[in-house]
C-alpha cells in the first residue's frame, strides 16, 4: 500500500476510516478546488522559468519510496531537485499563498514580532528569540504550526512527511527542502512575472519537533488497518471537518444519522456549544459531545439550555411551524429603496496565478454579470426585456468591456443597486477601480448605491439603531423559517419563495460556475457554447431570485 502525507492524514482521522476506505483507489496527491491540472502546470512552469533560468541541471517530480513495513510503502515526490552553490536543494510547490504564515506574530515586551523572517537565501524561516520564554504566546504559535488539525499545520505536516521519507531513503545525502507559496501581495504588471511572485519557506526548524510524531502516526495508521473496525466511533469536529476544507470523504456516511434539515449543527453559532443551568452553575456542553450522546436534532437540546433569543426563535419556528416576520423592520429597510431597482450579480474566478494587469494570486477576477431592472409597480419575469448580461471570453482580458458596459447600464440611473451579501460585489468593484482608475468615480457611484438584500431577510443592526429601534429590537433577525435550517444563503432563502428555483439548471452554484468558466478554453466548440449558455442561465437566476424575494 502506497502512503503519502495525504493518505496518512486521512487514516489517522479515526479508526473507522481504514475499514471504510478502498486503499487501491486512494488519491496520492491533493486535489485543489481552484486549480485545474493546466493551471497547476502553469504554476510549476513559472517557478522553473524564474528560479531555474541558469545552466544548472535539475530533476522534476523526483519520486521517493521507502518500505516502512511489509505492506506499507511510503511514497512522496519533490517537485524540483537541483544544485545551488554546491548544495542539493528541493522545491515543493504549494498552490496556496503564504499569507497565513506571514500573519503569525508573537508578543514580547509589549511588541509584536513576525514569527517567520527571511534568511540570507531569501527564504522565510523561524528563529528562536533569545528571550522566547518571556513571550506570552510564542510557544502557542509553534504549537499551532505543528498541529495537523490546523490548515497551516497540515501544510507543515506534509513538509515533515517529505523530510521523513527523504531521510529514510538518502540518509547520508543532506538536502534542503523549501516549500514554495504564492505571494498574496504580488501585483502582476500584465507583461512579465518576477521572482517576487513566490515566497520560499524553510520549515526544518519544525521538523525537529515532528519527526517522532510522523513515525508514531504511521504506526497508528497500521494499527487502524489491522483493526479494520467498521463500527461507529465518536465524531470529532477537527477530524471530520464537516463543511470545511479537508472534509473527510466519509462525512455523509458517518453523519447519516443526523437530520439533513434542522439538526443541532444548524443552530446559529452551534460551534460554541450550549450551557446547561444547574444548581452549581452553568455546565458547558460541546456540540459534538452532544451529538455523540445522541442529541442530533434541534429539538433534542433541552429548551432550558437556549438562552440566546435567536436560538429560541429557531426553536419556536420548528415546533410550531411558524414563520417569523418582523414586518416593521422589513418595511423600514425596503422603504429606503429608490426605483427603478437594479439587481446585480457577479461571477468571479479565484485564479491561482494572476492572469491580467493589476491582479494578485487568487484574485476574484470578475468574468460575468447579470442585471435585471424593475420599475416601481412593475412585474417582471426572468427573461424580461430589461435583463442584461455579460460573459468574458476565457482566453482574453475582457475586464474593460465588462466595466464599461456595467457603467453604461447601471450608471444611467441613480437608483438602488440590489445585491446579495454586499461585501462580494463591493470588493470586486473596488478591485476594478484599482485596475481602471479612469473609471474610479463611476464605479464609486455604483458602490455608494449598493443595497444588501441579505440585510432585509437577516438584519442590519446599525441601520435600525439609527432609525430609532430599541437595542433589543435592532438586534433581532427580521425573517426566519424552519426551511432555512440556520442559513441565510441566497439559495436557502429563495427556496422558501420559489422552491423550484435552480432545480432545472446544469450549473447550480458559484463554485460550479467558475470551474465551468475555467475549463471553457479547453472545450470543443459545441460543448463550449452549451456551457456558456448554462453560465448565463445560472447568473440570470441569481438576479431573478432577488427580484422574487423583494416581491
Amino acid at each position: 500500500m502506497k502512503v503519502t502525507a495525504n493518505v496518512l492524514l486521512n487514516y489517522i482521522r479515526c479508526r473507522r476510516f481504514a475499514a471504510l476506505n478502498d486503499a487501491e483507489n486512494d488519491i496520492y496527491r491533493d486535489e485543489f478546488d481552484v486549480a485545474s491540472e493546466s493551471h497547476l502546470n502553469d504554476f510549476h512552469q513559472r517557478f522553473i522559468d524564474l528560479f531555474l533560468d541558469g545552466p544548472q541541471d535539475f530533476n522534476l517530480n523526483h519520486v521517493m519510496t521507502y518500505d516502512f513495513h511489509s505492506e506499507i510503502e511510503l511514497y512522496e515526490t519533490l517537485d524540483v531537485v537541483t544544485d545551488q552553490n554546491g548544495e542539493q536543494v528541493a522545491f515543493c510547490l504549494i498552490p496556496s499563498t503564504s499569507k497565513a504564515f506571514l500573519k503569525l506574530k508573537y508578543s514580547l515586551d509589549k511588541h509584536k514580532y513576525q514569527l517567520f523572517t527571511k534568511n540570507s537565501f531569501g527564504a522565510y524561516e523561524i528563529k528562536i528569540p533569545e528571550n522566547a520564554s518571556e513571550s506570552t504566546n510564542y510557544l502557542d504559535k509553534i504549537d499551532k504550526l505543528t498541529r495537523r488539525t490546523e490548515d497551516i499545520g497540515r501544510i507543515v505536516y506534509k513538509y515533515a512527511f517529505k523530510r521523513f521519507v527523504y531521510d529514510a531513503v538518502y540518509e547520508e545525502h543532506p538536502l534542503k527542502i523549501y516549500f514554495v507559496f504564492l505571494n498574496s501581495d504580488y501585483v502582476y504588471d500584465g507583461e512579465t512575472y518576477t521572482k517576487n511572485l513566490f515566497h520560499l519557506f524553510d520549515f526544518s526548524f519544525l521538523y525537529k519537533e515532528m519527526k517522532e510524531t510522523i513515525e508514531a502516526d504511521i504506526y497508528r495508521m497500521i494499527n487502524h488497518l489491522e483493526l479494520s473496525d467498521f463500527t461507529a466511533c465518536p465524531l470529532v469536529k477537527r477530524e471530520c471537518r464537516k463543511g470545511e476544507s479537508y472534509e473527510c470523504k466519509f462525512v455523509d456516511f458517518c453523519f447519516s444519522h443526523i437530520p439533513k434539515e434542522n439538526s443541532i449543527l444548524d443552530y446559529f453559532n452551534a460551534h460554541l456549544g450550549f450551557d446547561e443551568p444547574t444548581d452549581e452553575g452553568l455546565v458547558h456542553h460541546d456540540t459534538y459531545e452532544l451529538i455523540n450522546e445522541g442529541h442530533v436534532d434541534m429539538i433534542d437540546v433541552p429548551i432550558s439550555w437556549l438562552k440566546d433569543e435567536k436560538h429560541l426563535m429557531q426553536r419556536y419556528c420548528i415546533e410550531t411551524d411558524y414563520t417569523h416576520i418582523h414586518q416593521k423592520k422589513i418595511e423600514a429597510l425596503l422603504n429606503t429603496l429608490k426605483y427603478p431597482l437594479i439587481y446585480l450579480d457577479f461571477e468571479a474566478l479565484p485564479c491561482l496565478l494572476p492572469r491580467y494587469f493589476g491582479e494578485k494570486p487568487f484574485t476574484q477576477s470578475v468574468f460575468q454579470y447579470s442585471i435585471h431592472i424593475q420599475e416601481k409597480g412593475q412585474k417582471i419575469d426572468i427573461n424580461d426585456k430589461r435583463h442584461y448580461e455579460f460573459i468574458a471570453k476565457p482566453e482574453m482580458d475582457c475586464r474593460r468591456q465588462l466595466t464599461e458596459s456595467l457603467i453604461a447600464i447601471v450608471g444611467a440611473y441613480d437608483s438602488s443597486v440590489i445585491v446579495y451579501h454586499k461585501t462580494f460585489e463591493e470588493q470586486r468593484l473596488k478591485e476594478l477601480q484599482e485596475v481602471f482608475p479612469e473609471y474610479r468615480q463611476d464605479l464609486q457611484k455604483i458602490i455608494d448605491r449598493l443595497f444588501d438584500l441579505r440585510d432585509v431577510v437577516k438584519n442590519n443592526k446599525k441601520f435600525y439603531l439609527k432609525q430609532g429601534f430599541s437595542e433589543d429590537d435592532a438586534g433581532r433577525y427580521n425573517f426566519y423559517d424552519k426551511r432555512l435550517s440556520g442559513s441565510y444563503s441566497l439559495k436557502k432563502v429563495i427556496r422558501i419563495f420559489n422552491p423550484t428555483a435552480y432545480q432545472n439548471l446544469n450549473i447550480k452554484n458559484g463554485v460550479e460556475a467558475y470551474k465551468a468558466f475555467m475549463n471553457l478554453e479547453y472545450m470543443a466548440p459545441t460543448d463550449r457554447d452549451k456551457t456558456i449558455q448554462d453560465l448565463l442561465e445560472y447568473c440570470k437566476q441569481d438576479t431573478y431570485s432577488m427580484v422574487e424575494i423583494i416581491e
